[in-house]
């Protein structure tokens, strides 16, 4: 289904029909199909804190990885390490001193923002599961999306990213194959994933750059950045299989990823389908064009610099951003989202963190009935919130965000040391 701007304000309406639940086999249908791909078992390096019956599981959602991709795709390995933890600063030891295939010893440290994620490195996934929800540490957080990476290198890797292109092929194709596992395994639907990534184009409001578009593309940062290569790359992968099918991607990467290889597997050339991917943009995500603008305050009436607001929808059983902004030194907002059914999420970032990429705290929603703050610091997807904004008003002018205390006693309790 295809979701645009008139329709934002039925999000809720969804919930309904955008999750399926996918019958999967046991643990025994699923040794017997990995068996049948003979491979040597991966090599999975436990840190922090793990039970018997966890690193089990862990061990059984890698194989499922394995198999769902091998059947999928028509490709799998077992030459990579997963050093995966329940404690980040094990992980980040693990990956300093991680030695590469060509001798060389990584020597540097995991990204700040890393406590709930992962990346692959050549022959290495590092997973951290610090501050995950539950549910995604029982089946090993982004294990699925990181194996596939590991898969681009085992087949021959991607040329040198130019900031967008290719990286939506590299970050949408692992985006692709995830969201499929996640499916067969009963956890969320691909529908689901779909729209999720066209509601965050529409908040993007943006075409993906072309592969000469150097200046266009290089003013992707932060959460534009990584909206267009995962939300919008998703989208890309997908357009391209329907049309060239599973094995096209795989000769991609295969190819060496650049964009000579690019015309030669999808028997399309760069610009062609950036022209066709707009005219479909055009069908499935039109820009939002409903503006909030409004003033973040502290406690003591001071204006909120440089905070991130974001525009938080339901879909299904999950709260998703699909748009934000950055308030600037008078602590004011402006952004571009759906009419209704939505509230703004604020985010603060630590001392000393990225501002654009974080470590940040999740401070609370302001909807319908005033601001909501959070008690922890930290945003689940599934948390109640504020009260949406309803009624007929579309545009928002004026929205007033009130935090309950100064911004350093809030920085101070949620970053930490």
């Amino acid at each position: 289904m295809a979701l645009n701007r008139t329709e934002a304000a039925r999000l809720v309406a969804l919930a309904a029909s955008v999750v399926v639940w996918v019958a999967c086999g046991g643990s025994e249908a699923v040794e017997e199909r990995w068996a049948a791909l003979e491979v040597p078992e991966p090599e999975i390096v436990f840190l922090g804190d793990w039970t018997d019956g966890e690193r089990a599981a862990i061990t059984r959602e890698v194989k499922r990885v394995q198999v769902s991709f091998a059947e999928r795709f028509g490709e799998v390995t077992s030459e990579f390490t997963l050093y995966i933890s329940t404690d980040f600063d094990a992980l980040n030891d693990a990956y300093r001193e991680r030695v590469d295939p060509d001798g060389q010893r990584r020597g540097v440290e995991l990204p700040e923002w890393l406590p709930c994620g992962g990346v692959a490195w050549r022959a290495a996934i590092f997973i951290s599961l610090e501050r995950c929800a539950e549910n995604e540490k029982a089946h090993g957080g982004p294990i699925a999306h990181e194996y596939f990476h590991i898969l681009q290198n085992h087949l021959g890797g991607v040329a040198g990213a130019d900031n967008v292109w290719p990286t939506w092929l590299i970050e949408g194709s692992a985006e692709y194959a995830s969201a499929h596992h996640a499916e067969e395994q009963g956890r969320a639907s691909v529908t689901w994933r779909r729209e999720v990534s066209r509601l965050v184009w529409s908040g993007l409001g943006r075409p993906l750059p072309g592969p000469y578009d150097a200046a266009v593309s290089s003013m992707f940062i932060g959460d534009a950045y990584t909206s267009l290569v995962y939300d919008v790359g998703f989208l890309g992968i997908e357009w391209l299989i329907e049309r060239r099918g599973a094995k096209a991607l795989m000769e991609f990467f295969r190819l060496g990823g650049g964009r000579r290889e690019f015309s030669e597997a999808f028997d399309m050339s760069p610009d062609e389908f950036v022209e066709a991917f707009e005219e479909h943009r055009q069908q499935v995500a039109l820009p939002f064009e409903w503006n909030s603008v409004g003033t973040v305050l502290d406690a003591n009436s001071r204006p909120v610099a440089y905070a991130q607001v974001r525009a938080l929808v339901w879909l299904g059983d999950e709260k998703i951003a699909v748009a934000g902004a950055t308030t600037n030194s008078e602590g004011v907002f402006r952004l571009a989202g759906p009419g209704n059914g939505y509230s703004l999420g604020l985010f603060l970032t630590c001392p000393g963190g990225n501002t654009v990429y974080g470590p940040r705290v999740f401070a609370g929603e302001r909807g319908e009935n005033g601001f909501v703050p959070d008690a922890d610091g930290l945003r689940e997807t599934d948390e109640q919130g504020a009260e949406p904004f309803s009624g007929e008003e579309r545009n928002r002018l004026g929205i007033l965000i009130e935090l309950p205390e100064t911004k350093a006693a809030l920085l101070e309790r949620h970053c930490g040391p």
